[in-house]
C-alpha cells in the first residue's frame, strides 16, 4: 500500500542527498544540484561524490554513510552498475525515498527489466520507495523544492500538478509556457515505474488541497482497474487531463525504447478514459493550456460560439476549426444584428456571425468592441465568444514612435476590458492574436498580467470543444 508519507518525500523532503553530485556541465549530478540551488530550499542539501571536496560551495561527502544528519530523499545520478550498491547504502542510512535518474534498465532490454525487479525488491525489503529509474526529477515550487533538470527561472508556480511518464519534452512545454503565464506547481516524472507509478501520484495529487487540476503524459497504464477506480473518484472533484502517447505502431515502438512502456490501442485507452471522466488532450502541446482553462474559465453551457475578428479571413478559419471540433457558429438573429449595427457597425460590415470588426474602421475605439461583445454575450444566443486579430506585431523599444505606443495602450485597454467581460457574464471570452509573446509587445505585457491570449485558431477551437465536453459532465442531467 502506498501512503501519503511515501510520496511526500519526493515532493517535500526535509533533506536530500545528490549521489553523483558534480559541477561538471552537462552531467545529471550538476543539473540536479543546479535545480535545488535555483530556489531557497529550506532543507539540507548533501552532495555525495567519491572525490568529496565541495560542490557549488557546499561541503560534499564521499559516501552517503558519512552524512551525520538524517536523509529523507536520495537522488541517484550515477552509472547503472552502481545503483544496486547505492540502494543498499541508502537502506543502511534509513533513507525514505530514492529517485533514480540513471537510465539503462527496462527501457533497453529484458535483462534491464529484471534488474529493475531486483532493485524494487531490495528497496521494499528495507522500507524504501523508488521513483524511476530513467527519470529527470521532481519539483514542488510551493515548498521551494526543485530536484529537476529545469532551473526555477523557467518555472511558474500554479495550482496545477503534473504526473508524467516522460520528462524532457514536458520541460520544453513548461519553459515556453512560462512567458504565457502557464505552469505547474508540482511535477513528478515516473519514468520506467519499477515501483511507484503515475496512478500513485494521481491519487496523491487528487487528495492534495493545493492542487486544483492535474495533467498527465501517459504511455501506458500498468494497473487499469486501480487507475479507473482512482481517476473516477478524483474527476468528481477536480479536472484531470491526459495526453496518451504511443497510440500508433511507430509511437508504441518509441515508447518501449523510451520508458519500457507497453502501449495499447487507441480505442482501448479511449474507452478507459471515458469510464473515468478524464479529459483527453488531442495534442501534447494542449496539456498545459487545457489544465489552466478548466480551472480558470467558466465552463461552456452549450456549443454555440460567437466570433468577432479584425479581418474577415480569421473569421472563416475560426468557423472551420470550431465546427470541425464539434461546436457551432450560429447566425445571429435579426434583432441581435440590428442591435450591433446600432452600436456603430456600418452597413458594409458583417454582423451575421462572424462579426467583422475590422471592416468597421473603428480600430482606435476602446468602447465599441466592448459594447459589441457585451451585447452578444447578453443576447442568450451564444455560449462563448472569440475576439481575434488584436495584439499587433512588434516589440517596443525607446525608439518606438509615439503613435505606435498609442496603439499599444488602446489594444491593452480593449483586451483587459474583454477579459473583465468573462468575469462579468460568466461566459468564456477567448482572445486571439496570431502573434506570440515574443512577437507582440501587447501579448507579452498582458501575458505578464495572466491574461490569456491564444495565437493558434485550432488551439482555441480544441480548448473550447473540451471545455464544452467538461461542461456537459458537470451539468445536471
Amino acid at each position: 500500500m502506498v501512503t501519503k508519507s511515501d510520496l511526500d518525500v519526493f515532493l517535500n523532503p526535509g533533506s536530500v542527498a545528490v549521489v553523483g553530485a558534480t559541477e561538471r556541465p552537462g552531467a545529471w549530478g550538476s543539473f540536479i544540484m543546479s535545480g535545488l540551488l535555483s530556489l531557497t530550499y529550506p532543507g539540507k542539501i548533501y552532495p555525495v561524490n567519491r572525490q568529496a571536496g565541495t560542490v557549488f560551495g557546499i561541503p560534499a561527502f564521499k559516501n552517503i554513510g558519512e552524512i551525520k544528519g538524517p536523509v529523507d530523499l536520495a537522488v541517484l545520478a550515477i552509472p547503472d552498475e552502481f545503483v544496486e550498491k547505492e540502494i543498499k547504502a541508502c537502506s543502511r542510512k534509513r533513507v525514505k525515498g530514492i529517485t533514480i535518474i540513471t537510465a539503462g534498465f527496462g527501457e533497453t532490454s529484458e535483462r534491464g527489466r529484471k534488474r529493475e525487479e531486483v532493485l524494487t525488491g531490495l528497496a521494499r525489503s528495507n522500507g524504501i520507495r523508488l521513483l524511476g529509474p530513467n527519470v529527470s526529477g521532481t519539483f514542488n515550487l510551493q515548498a521551494n523544492f526543485n530536484a529537476s533538470a529545469t532551473p526555477a527561472d523557467n518555472l511558474l508556480s500554479t495550482p496545477i500538478a503534473a504526473a508524467c511518464q516522460g520528462g524532457y519534452a514536458f520541460y520544453d512545454i513548461l519553459s515556453s509556457g512560462w512567458a504565457k503565464g502557464l505552469g505547474v506547481g508540482k511535477f513528478i516524472h515516473t519514468g520506467n515505474e519499477c515501483d511507484l507509478t503515475v496512478t500513485d501520484f494521481l491519487e496523491h495529487f487528487g487528495r492534495d488541497p493545493e492542487v486544483k487540476s492535474i495533467i498527465m503524459y501517459i504511455e501506458t497504464v500498468r494497473d487499469s482497474r486501480r487507475f479507473i477506480e482512482v481517476a473516477r473518484a478524483i474527476t468528481k472533484k477536480k479536472p484531470v487531463v491526459v495526453y496518451k502517447a504511443g497510440r500508433t505502431l511507430g509511437s508504441a515502438r518509441a515508447a518501449r525504447s523510451h520508458t519500457g512502456a507497453l502501449s495499447g490501442k487507441r480505442e482501448i485507452y479511449q474507452g478507459l478514459f471515458n469510464q473515468t471522466g478524464i479529459i483527453v488532450s488531442p495534442t501534447m502541446e494542449l496539456l498545459l493550456p487545457l489544465g489552466h482553462a478548466l480551472i480558470e474559465r467558466p465552463y461552456m453551457k452549450g456549443p454555440r460560439v460567437a466570433i468577432i475578428t479584425v479581418g474577415g479571413s480569421w473569421g472563416v478559419a475560426l468557423s472551420d476549426a470550431l465546427e470541425e471540433a464539434g461546436l457551432s457558429v450560429p447566425e445571429f438573429s435579426p434583432e441581435l444584428q440590428e442591435a450591433l449595427h446600432s452600436l456603430g457597425m456600418p452597413a458594409r460590415a458583417s454582423t451575421r456571425n462572424p462579426v467583422d470588426f475590422g471592416a468597421s474602421g473603428l480600430f482606435l475605439s476602446v468602447d465599441t468592441p466592448l459594447s459589441l461583445s457585451r451585447e452578444i454575450l447578453s443576447s442568450g444566443e451564444v455560449d462563448a465568444l472569440i475576439v481575434h486579430g488584436i495584439g499587433r506585431p512588434g516589440m517596443h523599444t525607446e525608439d518606438t514612435p509615439d503613435e505606435w505606443k498609442i496603439f499599444l495602450d488602446i489594444e491593452k485597454q480593449q483586451i483587459r476590458g474583454l477579459n473583465d467581460l468573462e468575469k462579468e457574464t460568466g461566459i468564456p471570452v477567448f482572445i486571439g492574436s496570431h502573434h506570440s509573446p515574443w512577437e507582440s509587445q501587447v501579448v507579452w505585457d498582458l501575458n505578464k498580467e495572466r491574461i490569456r491570449i491564444y495565437n493558434n485558431v485550432y488551439e482555441i477551437a480544441q480548448l473550447l470543444s473540451l471545455m464544452h465536453e467538461h461542461g456537459k459532465r458537470r451539468s445536471p442531467a
